[in-house]
């Protein structure tokens, strides 16, 4: 049976042949080639449905990897702000994987090198779990001389290789975790926690409850990677009893049942845009990855398969936001918090999101 493989891009540069990774197999180097954003067949759209990625390949039609990739230097939230792809690619049973820099100094200006954000691999270990569906790291070389992203295509054999067998595997989910390249990555992402996970600070909200951390977020060694200072651990009970009558959103009752079943909530505080009508551009993302490696339950295929609550404070108003979220086609950064969030937190109000609005998980979500 012949097989017609495609690779549907972003930017054409990132998977030419003559200068990318793409160019270092024989099958990848022979597909076909078209705009990501010229495509129709669901199978593959369904994939944008939290954010689009830089490029899906499919075999026979079939989407068998979506792919994120970037040179940007790897600290801070530059690579957490992406993870919402691969929590649909899991969703769909779709592989997925993050190529980036391990480390890598930000311009030739800047001496300094950054260094990955570690709850990131580690975020990617539990849904691969979850899932049961490869949602890999794969690290950009890094120019031992410059200490800024190689660019010299010889240098992205692995990430080839582990593309071409995927694709050669067609994205049999059911073996995948069993291929010797998807194993070695996995065995890489390990190293690379433990090398990194120590520099991170103790969240004191966390500690005072769970004093040894979240056990879904622990290295090998036992080392557990705290959520961010930005997120907090509190008492559902103290949460619920902040929010006044006033703000109180609709079907207020239905949700405060919804929250109460869980003792302890994860509010996690972002920012808005410039226009004040949305999140700037890190936090919706950072928000699926805290679902994922701190809230969810082992079998957690669910967003509302959760140990605790999830609440997202955004200063937008709530006009605003809800306003945005009953649009045919709702804005990403919305929709992935409507999307994640038990409970948006906004200016003048508190709404439900739809993990309790609709329980069905369909798409599009229930509007208000």
């Amino acid at each position: 049976m012949s097989r017609e493989v495609v690779i549907y891009y972003h930017d054409s540069v990132e998977v030419d042949p003559s200068t990318s990774w793409t160019g270092l197999d024989s099958t990848l180097k022979s597909a076909d080639r078209v705009n990501i954003t010229s495509v129709t067949d669901p199978r593959v759209t369904e994939l944008f449905d939290y954010a689009r990625p830089d490029a899906v390949i499919t075999v026979n039609g079939k989407p068998v990897v979506s792919i994120e990739q970037t040179q940007m230097n790897p600290s801070g939230h530059n690579i957490p702000q992406r993870f919402s792809f691969q929590v649909r690619a899991a969703e769909l049973g779709v592989p997925s994987i993050l190529y980036y820099p391990e480390y890598s100094r930000r311009t030739f200006s800047d001496p300094n090198v950054r260094y990955l954000q570690v709850r990131v691999p580690l975020a990617q270990r539990r849904l691969s779990s979850i899932y049961g569906v490869p949602a890999l790291s794969l690290f950009w070389p890094t120019d031992d001389k410059t200490l800024l992203p190689d660019m010299r295509r010889d240098a992205h054999q692995e990430m080839a290789d582990v593309v071409a067998a995927i694709v050669a595997n067609d994205g049999q989910s059911t073996s995948l975790l069993t291929l010797e390249e998807i194993k070695r990555s996995l065995e890489n992402m390990e190293l690379v926690i433990s090398k990194y996970a120590r520099g991170y600070d103790r969240n004191p909200s966390v500690r005072d409850v769970f004093p040894d951390g979240f056990n879904s977020a622990r290295t090998r060694d036992g080392t557990s990677v705290d959520p961010p200072i930005a997120a907090r651990l509190t008492r559902t009970s103290e949460l619920l009893a902040s929010i006044p009558v006033g703000q109180q959103g609709p079907n207020w009752q239905a949700t405060e049942k919804f929250l109460s079943k869980r003792d302890y909530s994860l509010v996690f505080t972002g920012t808005s845009n410039q226009g004040k009508t949305d999140s700037e551009h890190p936090w919706p993302g950072y928000l699926s990855l805290l679902d994922v490696l701190y809230l969810r339950t082992d079998a957690g295929i669910s967003a509302r398969d959760r140990e605790h609550n999830l609440v997202y404070v955004l200063p937008v108003a709530q006009s605003v936001f809800i306003a945005r979220m009953n649009q045919s086609s709702p804005p990403t950064a919305t929709y992935i918090a409507d999307c994640f969030a038990d409970l948006i937190r906004l200016e003048r109000g508190a709404v439900p999101g739809r993990t309790i609005r609709d329980g069905s998980q369909a798409i599009p979500c229930m509007k208000w």
